[in-house]
C-alpha cells in the first residue's frame, strides 16, 4: 500500500478539517467497522492538523509517505502536520481518531515557552537527522502500557464526547500531556526538537521574534513588509520563509491570532461586536464578521447568544 510522498501532488489530496464541529480546533471521534462490513480504504491525504490514531479493537494498516504500520488494539499512531497518510481497515475494527491544531501551543500566554519545541515539529518539510524518519511516530501497546498515554487518550475522547462544562480545558490538558511524552520519546531516540540540525538557530530566533511581535501587537496594523525588515529579509523571501516554517501565510496566521483573541472576548466580555473587532485589529466590523463566519462557521452574534443562553441555563 506504499505510495509516493506528498511532493507528488496527484497521489494525495488535501483534507480540510476546519469543519463546524471542530470547536477551537480540537476534535475526537470513534471510527469503527462492524462485523460483516467490507474492508474500507481511505486514500492518501494530508492536512494541517495533528492526528492521533489509537486502536480500540481489531486491526487496520496505515501507510505514511515513507513507512507502513499495522495498528492493533492499544497501539497509537501520531501523524504529523502535512504528513501524507492512508488507511486500510479490516473488520471488525474500532479506533479513536483525535485531531488538533498545533497552533493551540501558540496561545498568547504560553507559546513563547514552548516555541523552541513546537516550531521544528511544525516545520514538517524537514526530516529527522537520518533523513528517513519523519516526526510522525508509532507506539506499540507494550510501550504505552508503561505510561499514562492510554488514560490521557481515553479522557480526551470522553471529555470531547460529553462536552461537560470546562471540557475544553480538560482536552487541552490531555493534549499537553501526550505531547510532552512525545517530545521526551523523540529525545530518547536522539531526535531533538529543541535543537534539530535541520533548522538554523538564526531562523528560529527570527521566527520567534516575529511571533512575539504579532502576539503583542495584533490589535494594531501589522504588515509583512515591516516584519521582513525586522528579520533583515526581502519581502518575497520572508513570505516564503514564514509559509515554509508554519505551513500558512503571514496574513493567515495574523488573522488566526486576531480571530482567536476576538473569540475570547466574545465569550468573556460585554463589549459590543464592533468594539471587539477594533480591539482585535480588524479594520471594520463587517470584515470581522465575514472572516469570523468563514473560519468559525458561525457569526459573532450567534456565538454571543449561545454563550448567554448557556449561562442562563446554568442559573
Amino acid at each position: 500500500m506504499r505510495f509516493e510522498s506528498r511532493n507528488n501532488a496527484e497521489h494525495a489530496a488535501y483534507e480540510d478539517l476546519h469543519r463546524a464541529h471542530l470547536q477551537d480546533a480540537i476534535a475526537s471521534c470513534l471510527h469503527f467497522l462492524e462485523d460483516g462490513n467490507n474492508c474500507r480504504e481511505i486514500p492518501p491525504h494530508y492536512h494541517d492538523f495533528i492526528e492521533i490514531i489509537y486502536g480500540v479493537r481489531g486491526t487496520f494498516s496505515a501507510s505514511l509517505s515513507n513507512r507502513d504500520f499495522e495498528v492493533h488494539e492499544g497501539d497509537m499512531l501520531l501523524i504529523n502536520v502535512n504528513e501524507v497518510h492512508a488507511f486500510h481497515h479490516f473488520e471488525p475494527c474500532e479506533y479513536y481518531c483525535l485531531q488538533f491544531d498545533p497552533a493551540i501551543f501558540f496561545s498568547s500566554s504560553t507559546y513563547s515557552t514552548g516555541a523552541k519545541y513546537i516550531l521544528p515539529f511544525l516545520m514538517s518539510n524537514f526530516r529527522a537527522p537520518d533523513n528517513e524518519t519523519s516526526y510522525s511516530i508509532f507506539a506499540s501497546r507494550e510501550e504505552l502500557s508503561e505510561t499514562r498515554i492510554p488514560e490521557y487518550i481515553l479522557d480526551y475522547h470522553n471529555e470531547f464526547s460529553k462536552q461537560d462544562p470546562g471540557y475544553e480545558l480538560a482536552v487541552r490538558a490531555d493534549i499537553y500531556r501526550v505531547f510532552l511524552w512525545y517530545l521526551r520519546r523523540m529525545e530518547e531516540k536522539g531526535i531533538s526538537l529543541s535543537a534539530t540540525a535541520s533548522i538554523r538557530t538564526e531562523d528560529m530566533d527570527r521566527l520567534k521574534k516575529v511571533l512575539d511581535y504579532i502576539h503583542e501587537n495584533y490589535m494594531h496594523p501589522i504588515h509583512a513588509e515591516d516584519m521582513a525588515k525586522m528579520c533583515n529579509m526581502s519581502y518575497s523571501y520572508f513570505s516564503r520563509f514564514f509559509r515554509h516554517s508554519l505551513g500558512q501565510t503571514f496574513s493567515d496566521y495574523l488573522l488566526y491570532v486576531r480571530l482567536s483573541e476576538a473569540e475570547k472576548l466574545l465569550m468573556t466580555s460585554t463589549r459590543s461586536i464592533s468594539q471587539i473587532a477594533l480591539d482585535c485589529g480588524f479594520s471594520t466590523s463587517s470584515y470581522f464578521i465575514t472572516q469570523f463566519k468563514k473560519h468559525r462557521h458561525t457569526t459573532p452574534k450567534q456565538l454571543k447568544q449561545k454563550i448567554m443562553s448557556s449561562d442562563s441555563e446554568r442559573t
